[in-house]
């Protein structure tokens, strides 16, 4: 199976990335190219929801501890990653799986 679509990295997102605490950057990158160009529909955890998140409606997915907000051209056969939180914040959490930070 070919991969059937190309992963873009926006340069605010890469920015983003090269700032999280404890995170293999370089697996994360290479890591989400090889995943959403497979199925990137298949591969979202669901649409980004969180009250006033500029971001809402967006795919989301988890890949080594990091959060990925990506959007998918089906006209241009591309995912274009927006976006990425740490998995481990409590905002995270509280954002994306709707859990609440006990602190």
């Amino acid at each position: 199976m070919g991969n059937d679509y190309s992963v873009k990295w926006e340069r605010s997102a890469l920015r983003q990335l090269g700032q999280l605490y404890n995170i293999d950057y370089e697996k994360v990158y290479k890591s989400s190219k090889l995943i959403l160009s497979r199925n990137p529909y298949g591969q979202s955890f669901g649409s980004a929801d969180y009250p006033n998140f500029e971001f809402n409606g967006y795919h989301w997915s988890y890949i080594h501890n990091t959060i990925v907000i990506y959007r998918i051209s089906g006209q241009e056969s591309a995912v274009f990653i927006e976006v990425c939180y740490h998995a481990n914040t409590g905002w995270a959490l509280k954002a994306f799986y709707g859990e609440h930070d006990p602190l």
